[in-house]
C-alpha cells in the first residue's frame, strides 16, 4: 500500500508539473464545440499591403483584431468583401486574403454604404448619402474595381413632395435584380416613409414592393442620419426586413407574410439560403443556446466574449428564426454587420482597436 501510495503521489505531482508547464507555455487545451453548440471563430486576414489603391497587394502576417467593419457582402463564391470608409478587404472561401487596399477620400469607392453580390465578379453597391454624396445605385466590377451607375430618380418627377432618391438604405439581390430600401420625406404631417424597391440592373426600372412609415423617435442613436433598415433575401425570394420597430418577412411580390414588433437602435438581418435568419434587435431573452469561441488570438477571443448579451440592454440582441420558430441567442449582441457566405455567417463586431470578423457556424446537430 505504501508503494502504491508513493507511486500515486508521484503521478499526481507529475501531472501537476505538466499542467503548470502547459499553462506557462500557453499550451492550454483549446475549447471545442459539440454538435449542439454554436461556433464563434475569429477570422484572420492580412491587414497590411504593398502598392497603391486597387493595385495594392496584401502583405504581412495575418491578424484577427483590427478596426470595426460596418459594410459586409458575400462575394458570390464562398468568400466575402468588407468596406469601411475606403478601407477594403476581400477574403476568399479558403480564408486567404485576396485583396486589401485603401481608397482616397474623393474616390467613389470611399462612399460605399451597402453592397450585395450579383455574381462572383460583381457587387451591387449603394454609393453615398445625402450628407456627402448624392445617393446612387451602381454595379461594381470587382475584377477592375470600376462602377456602372444606374439611372436615378430625379427630384420632383412625381409632384411637389417627390424627393427622388432622397437616401438609400440597405441592398440585396434576387434573381438578377436589386432589392433596395429607399427613404422618402413625407411633409407636412409625416416624418419619413421607407420603400422596398425592385430595381432592374440593366434598365434601372423600379417596382414598388412594400412601404411603411418611419417614426421620428425610431433609432435615436442614428441621428442626424435616417433610422437604419436592413434587408436580405433567401433562395425562395422571401425578403427579410429589419426595421427599428419590426422584423418583417415579405413574399417575392411584396406580400407581407409575417411581422414581429421590436425596438431596435441598429436592426440587422442576415439570411441563409434556406430562410434561416439571424436578427439583431430588442433586449436579450433567456436562452439555453450555447456558443463556443474557438481559435484566434486571446485579444480577439476577449472581444467576442464582450459581446455576450447578459446585462447588455443597450445593445440589440441576437435571435435566429428557422422552421421551428424563433430562438434567442446569448452572444454577439450589438453587431455592426452580418452576411451568410459558404456554410456560415460572417459577423462584424467592435470598433477601432477591438474589431473582429467572427465566423458564426450553427450547430452541426441541428
Amino acid at each position: 500500500m505504501r508503494v502504491r501510495g508513493r507511486v500515486l503521489r508521484r503521478m499526481l505531482l507529475g501531472a501537476a508539473v505538466v499542467a503548470a508547464i502547459m499553462l506557462a507555455s500557453g499550451c492550454t487545451p483549446k475549447p471545442t464545440a459539440g454538435p449542439d453548440d454554436w461556433t464563434l471563430e475569429p477570422i484572420p486576414f492580412q491587414s497590411s499591403f504593398t502598392g497603391y489603391g486597387t493595385e495594392a497587394v496584401p502583405a504581412g502576417q495575418p491578424i484577427d483584431l483590427g478596426y470595426g467593419m460596418h459594410v459586409l457582402s458575400a462575394d458570390g463564391d464562398g468568400g466575402f468583401w468588407t468596406a469601411s470608409s475606403g478601407s477594403w478587404l476581400h477574403v476568399g472561401a479558403d480564408g486567404k486574403t485576396l485583396a486589401r487596399f485603401n481608397t482616397e477620400p474623393g474616390d467613389p469607392l470611399t462612399q460605399i454604404e451597402a453592397m450585395a453580390p450579383l455574381s462572383a465578379t460583381e457587387l451591387v453597391v449603394v454609393q453615398g448619402d445625402r450628407v456627402h454624396v448624392m445617393p446612387m445605385l451602381s454595379v461594381l466590377d470587382t475584377t477592375t474595381m470600376t462602377m456602372r451607375d444606374l439611372p436615378g430618380d430625379i427630384v420632383g418627377d412625381e409632384g411637389d413632395f417627390d424627393y427622388g432618391d432622397f437616401e438609400f438604405g440597405d441592398v440585396a439581390v434576387q434573381e438578377g435584380d436589386a432589392i433596395v430600401v429607399r427613404y422618402q420625406p413625407r411633409p407636412p404631417d409625416e416624418y419619413l416613409d421607407y420603400e422596398v424597391l425592385r430595381v432592374d440592373l440593366d434598365s434601372g426600372a423600379r417596382t414598388l414592393l412594400h412601404s411603411g412609415p418611419v417614426d421620428l423617435d425610431d433609432a435615436p442613436g442614428a441621428r442626424p442620419g435616417v433610422p437604419p433598415i436592413d434587408i436580405d433575401v433567401d433562395d425562395a425570394g422571401r425578403v427579410h426586413l429589419a426595421t427599428p420597430s419590426a422584423r418583417i418577412v415579405l413574399a417575392a411580390d411584396g406580400t407581407e407574410l409575417s411581422r414581429v414588433p421590436q425596438v431596435a437602435n441598429d436592426p440587422l438581418v442576415a439570411v441563409a439560403p434556406d430562410g434561416t435568419a439571424l436578427w439583431w434587435g430588442g433586449a436579450p431573452e433567456q436562452s439555453d443556446a450555447h456558443g463556443v469561441i474557438v481559435g484566434g488570438s486571446s485579444e480577439a477571443r476577449a472581444a467576442i466574449e464582450r459581446t455576450q448579451c447578459h446585462g447588455r440592454s443597450s445593445d440589440d440582441a441576437l435571435r435566429v428564426t428557422d422552421t421551428t420558430g424563433q430562438h434567442p441567442l446569448p452572444f454577439l449582441c450589438g453587431a455592426n454587420a452580418a452576411v451568410w457566405t459558404g456554410e456560415s455567417w460572417v459577423v462584424a463586431i467592435g470598433g477601432e482597436g477591438d474589431g473582429v470578423l467572427v465566423r458564426l457556424t450553427p450547430p452541426s446537430g441541428s
